[in-house]
């Protein structure tokens, strides 16, 4: 990872391959290391970019705010020299993604929603709120990595029963659990007030690509987001949880493929 520093603060990052720039803004509880290792294989066909937002990795500590993150995010695609881009928001990233390609429009040539949880106020579940409290919990009584994972089972759990947290490989797990503090930065984040009205007004390329097994909330967090941008090209990955790169890999590097060919 390179690490970038702009007005004080610090981003690590990784600048691969050549070509359209393809900027990767991660959810909560995985990393920019660990999606730059999962989408290697698309640096043969862009220039690939994915950064730990703050509070994950080498950056620095987490402003507890999306707007921050929107920010830092906007910096980074300049300081790079990668406009405009294809901007990929996966789960919690699409509240960076969202917000700066209705007030950056010419930082970015299509948005791609993988997943996407926005604006989870409007879609929570019982199961959601039992299961963040649980982990608050365990993470009072047990610790930070404990809490954390309880979270992480949720998350990638199918509604078929079990869960991609099992099926990934100790290391991988591993590699989740370190960023366990940054949960709980996300969970006490500020969100940024969005005016959903203008969302249909976006004119770049768009595609939401949800998981047919993710849990219920982020079900109706891909729904609402289809009903508000009806431009939006939508893709469903029927066998797949919400550890995308986990349960369909290869069909997700399909898509962001033709994502990085739209703005030709």
């Amino acid at each position: 990872m390179e690490i970038l520093e702009i007005d004080g603060r610090r981003l690590s990052y990784t600048d691969t391959g050549s070509g359209p720039p393809l900027v990767f803004v991660h959810g909560v509880g995985t990393s920019g290391e660990i999606w730059a290792d999962d989408l290697a294989p698309l640096a043969r066909d862009c220039r690939l970019i994915a950064y730990d937002r703050r509070g994950y990795g080498a950056s620095s500590a987490s402003p507890r705010d999306w707007r921050q993150h929107r920010a830092d995010a906007e910096a980074l695609i300049e300081a790079l020299d990668a406009a405009p881009a294809v901007l990929v928001g996966y789960s919690g990233g699409s509240m960076v993604t969202l917000p700066l390609v209705l007030e950056r429009p010419d930082l970015v040539s299509a948005l791609v929603l993988l997943d996407p949880a926005f604006n989870i106020e409007s879609c929570r579940t019982a199961g959601l709120v039992r299961t963040v409290l649980g982990a608050q919990m365990r993470r009072r009584l047990f610790g930070e990595r404990r809490g954390a994972e309880h979270w992480m089972r949720y998350v990638s759990s199918y509604s078929t029963g079990g869960c991609a947290y099992e099926k990934a490989s100790p290391q991988r797990r591993e590699r989740l659990l370190e960023n366990a503090s940054a949960v709980f930065d996300d969970y006490a984040s500020d969100t940024e007030d969005v005016d959903e009205s203008r969302l249909a007004s976006i004119d770049v390329p768009v595609t939401i690509i949800d998981a047919a097994l993710s849990p219920t909330f982020l079900r109706r967090s891909s729904e609402r987001l289809k009903r508000l941008l009806p431009q939006a090209r939508t893709i469903t990955l029927e066998h797949s949880g919400h550890y995308v790169s986990v349960d369909a890999r290869d069909e997700l590097l399909t898509v962001l493929r033709e994502a990085i060919e739209v703005p030709k």
